[in-house]
C-alpha cells in the first residue's frame, strides 16, 4: 500500500516525464531524487495504471487481416493486437484490447456473464474503473477446483465488479456433477436456481477459449474428468472448450455426458448469447478455429500472429 507522499511522487514524476517531456535526469533534478528512483517511480506508475500507454497498431495489414477473418468466418467483429516477442507481453496487449472493447459494449442495467482463465483475468486487470447503475456480474458455471489461483472466476468476478461498481453473483457449485439425482437436487436449491436463471438472461458474456492441450485443462482432468472420459473426448474429435463445454474442429458441441453434466450455462444458451472471446497463442489456434467455424462467438480479441495461424489452419484443415 502506497503512502500519500510516495503516490504524489509517482504523479509528479509522471507529469514531468510523460506530459512535459523532461528526461529522467531532468525529473530527478527537479524532484531532488536519484535517477534510479525516478525510473522506479515511472515503472510503478505503469504497473498501477496511473499512466496508461496506448500504441495505435492499426495499419493496412491489420485492416486486411480483420477483413479476412470477418469474411472467412462470418464474424461480426474482431479486435487485433500486436504480437510481441515475449508471450506475456502479447497477453498483456490482448488483455488491454479486450478491456477497451468490453467497456464499449457495457451499459447500465445489464448482466455480464464471466468465465475464468488467464485471458479473462488479464482483461479484468486492465479494465478502467467505470461505475454503472444496476450492473450485475454472474459466474457462468461452477468451480473447477478448490485450489485455484487468480485465474478462477471468483477472483476475476471480484475484480470486475469492483471496477464496474456492480454486484457479483457467484455459482457455489462444482463445475460438473455426474450423478443425475444429485445434480437435480443441487440445481433446484433456491440459491443455485436463482443464479442459473440470471445466467439464462445475461446480456453479454466475457470468456476465453480453451484448448484440450492447454495446461489449464489439466485441473479439469485432475478434479472432474477421468482418463476414460478424456479418451472419449479426444476420440469424439474434441479440440477445445468454451464455458466448460467441449467442441470439435467445426465448433459442434460434443454429444457427451461431460457437457450435459455442467452446472451452469447450457449449450443452447451459448449459441444464442452475445459473446466476446479473448484468446491468443499458437497452442489455442485449433480451438479458436473451431469456435469461429461453429459461430460460437460474436467478437474475437486476439493477436496478429495467432489470427494469421488460424487462417493457415483453416486452409489446411478444409
Amino acid at each position: 500500500m502506497l503512502d500519500k507522499e510516495e503516490y504524489q511522487l509517482i504523479i509528479d514524476a509522471s507529469v514531468l516525464y510523460y506530459l512535459e517531456g523532461k528526461t529522467q535526469s531532468e525529473v530527478a533534478k527537479t524532484l531532488y531524487l536519484s535517477r534510479p528512483k525516478v525510473s522506479r517511480l515511472l515503472k510503478k506508475a505503469r504497473e498501477l495504471q496511473i499512466v496508461d500507454i496506448t500504441i495505435n497498431y492499426q495499419n493496412d495489414e491489420f485492416e486486411k487481416l480483420q477483413s479476412e477473418i470477418r469474411r472467412t468466418f462470418d464474424l461480426p467483429h474482431v479486435v487485433i493486437s500486436k504480437t510481441l516477442s515475449d508471450k506475456n507481453d502479447t497477453l498483456t496487449e490482448v488483455g488491454k484490447a479486450a478491456a477497451k472493447e468490453l467497456l464499449m459494449l457495457l451499459h447500465e442495467d445489464m448482466t455480464l456473464g464471466i468465465s475464468w482463465g488467464k485471458h479473462v483475468r488479464t482483461t479484468a486487470k486492465y479494465l478502467k474503473k467505470t461505475a454503472y447503475d444496476n450492473m450485475r456480474i454472474v459466474e457462468l458455471f461452477g468451480a473447477i477446483s478448490y485450489d485455484m489461483d487468480q485465474t478462477d472466476m471468483l477472483s476475476i468476478g471480484r475484480s470486475i465488479s469492483s471496477k464496474l461498481g456492480g454486484k457479483l453473483y457467484p455459482l457455489p457449485s462444482p463445475i460438473y456433477i455426474n450423478d443425475p439425482i444429485a445434480r437435480k437436487a443441487i440445481v433446484e436449491t433456491p440459491l443455485i436456481k436463482g443464479t442459473l436463471n440470471m445466467i439464462e438472461n445475461c446480456d453479454l458474456i466475457l470468456t476465453g477459449i480453451g484448448s484440450i492441450y492447454s495446461n489449464t485443462l489439466q485441473t479439469l482432468w485432475d478434479n472432474y474428468v477421468d482418463n476414460e472420459m478424456k479418451s472419449q473426448i479426444v476420440k469424439n474429435g474434441g479440440i477445445g472448450f468454451v464455458l466448460a463445454h467441449f467442441f470439435d474442429q467445426n465448433g459442434n458441441f460434443l454429444d457427451m455426458e461431460v457437457n450435459d453434466n455442467v452446472i451452469g450455462i447450457k449449450t443452447e444458451s451459448i449459441k444464442n448469447k452475445k459473446i466476446i472471446a479473448v484468446a491468443s497463442g499458437e497452442k489455442k489456434a485449433k480451438a479458436i478455429l473451431g469456435a469461429l467455424r461453429g459461430g460460437l462467438i460474436d467478437t474475437l480479441v486476439s493477436d496478429e500472429a495467432t489470427l494469421n495461424y488460424v487462417l493457415q489452419l483453416n486452409e489446411k484443415l478444409k
